[in-house]
């Protein structure tokens, strides 16, 4: 009977979802994550399957959901499987093209962002307001504020994510190890974030 139910609840979720748009689906439509978003209009959802993806990441203003199987599963083992590494190279993902509260990223490991001259290493966020639902984010590094995520100009929703052992500031100016907002309206709500630093 669970077994039914979950199956059930899944075929909902994706009927749901292509309700709006296509499902692109990585890496077997496209290789990357990124191919796949630049292949994307407004409304549709970007399909990730378990794996590593060395990758920084831009929406480029299509206002998509990027989720991994956690989006049809509700299983948060794909949470940990599904990773995006940006390999110390710059922001894992950026929005910074006006996407609004449509966009989203949900149930990945965003890891290993350095941003070296501004705000986000994990996940940045510049008059953009995207949901930030259900995701690991953990060592990545922002010189200027929000190691795990940074927010200037947004009324992004972060919610349910797991932020951990981000740091941020490269002088005193650092500020926000796990999460930093300027200028924003920003809701936080039930997160975890613990082991973050600041003005290192």
């Amino acid at each position: 009977m669970a077994r039914l139910f979950l199956l059930t609840s899944a075929c909902i979720c994706l009927l749901y979802l292509s309700s709006w748009g296509r499902i692109i689906n990585i890496p077997v439509d496209f290789s990357t994550i990124q191919l796949g978003i630049n292949n994307s209009t407004d409304g549709d959802t970007i399909l990730v399957q378990p794996g590593i993806y060395v990758e920084n990441i831009n929406f480029n203003g299509h206002n998509i959901v990027l989720g991994s199987l956690y989006l049809t599963s509700r299983d948060s083992a794909n949470i940990a499987s599904t990773i995006i590494d940006g390999d110390s190279a710059g922001c894992v993902l950026t929005l910074d093209h006006y996407e609004d509260n449509t966009s989203m990223i949900c149930g990945f490991t965003i890891q290993r962002g350095y941003y070296r001259w501004g705000w986000g290493g994990g996940i940045s966020c510049i008059n953009s307001s995207p949901r930030i639902y259900k995701n690991i984010i953990h060592n990545n590094m922002a010189s200027e504020g929000g190691g795990g995520i940074g927010c200037s100009g947004s009324d992004a929703l972060i919610s349910e994510n797991i932020i951990y052992d981000n740091t941020t500031g490269d002088s005193l100016t650092g500020a926000g190890g796990g999460i930093a907002c300027m200028s924003c309206g920003v809701r936080i709500i039930n997160n975890w974030i613990h082991h973050n630093s600041a003005g290192m």
